[in-house]
């Protein structure tokens, strides 16, 4: 029987994949007036036994010779999506913005999801930072958070700065990956100013209520 490796979803990472069905057909598309061949397969994990379904849309005859056939795999692969944080105390719009940019990540809208984290920075300093030591723009917000953290951190969010620059005003998007690791550098801010304050009261909270027993 046919095997291929996929990445499966359950056992986290590539394994073999038997196909155990297929099917192909021609579909007529008026709009182009060719036809254009579909395949369709449904894949079983040899390790989990977790199935998978896959279709393949092959270019029309017109299109270049060295287009390739697109492949969509269901569900979608875990691979391509970072794990959501949550953090407490989370203002409601800076909730929403780091939600629709992890979105806009997973979903490849990688335009959307550069000036996202860019948003996300500018926010966390007008919700936590006095506008008494800040002007409008967006270089001076990030030098508002020099005391906070080191200059290695302050340069990194200078350079998200201007891939938002090139996302916002000139529609470049850097590669995924680089928005993956930004991702990673403003969830540390958010956990910065929003989860270690909360942890800590709930250890007070806690200490408050174990001395209380001891009593």
């Amino acid at each position: 029987m046919e095997r291929e490796r996929i990445y499966c979803n359950n056992c986290k990472g590539e394994t073999w994949h038997e196909n155990v069905a297929s099917y192909c057909h021609d579909r007529y598309d008026y709009f182009w007036g060719y036809s254009q061949q579909f395949e369709s397969s449904i894949f079983k994990c040899c390790g989990c036994e977790d199935i998978s379904f896959r279709i393949t849309r092959h270019p029309f005859d017109f299109q270049d010779k060295g287009d390739k056939p697109e492949e969509f795999v269901y569900p979608a692969r875990g691979f391509k999506f970072r794990e959501k944080k949550y953090f407490w105390n989370l203002p409601k719009n800076i909730a929403q913005l780091y939600n629709e940019t992890v979105k806009a990540h997973d979903s490849e809208l990688l335009v959307l999801s550069t000036v996202g984290v860019r948003a996300l920075i500018e926010a966390v300093v007008a919700d936590k930072i006095s506008k008494d030591i800040y002007k409008k723009n967006l270089e001076s917000k990030i030098e508002a958070l020099r005391p906070h953290f080191s200059d290695a951190v302050i340069d990194t969010l200078h350079e998200f700065r201007k891939m938002g620059n090139m996302a916002a005003h000139e529609i470049q998007a850097p590669e995924s990956l680089n928005i993956h690791h930004a991702l990673y550098v403003v969830e540390g801010i958010l956990e910065f100013f929003y989860g270690i304050e909360e942890h800590a009261r709930m250890f007070s909270d806690g200490r408050k209520k174990d001395k209380k027993d001891e009593s």
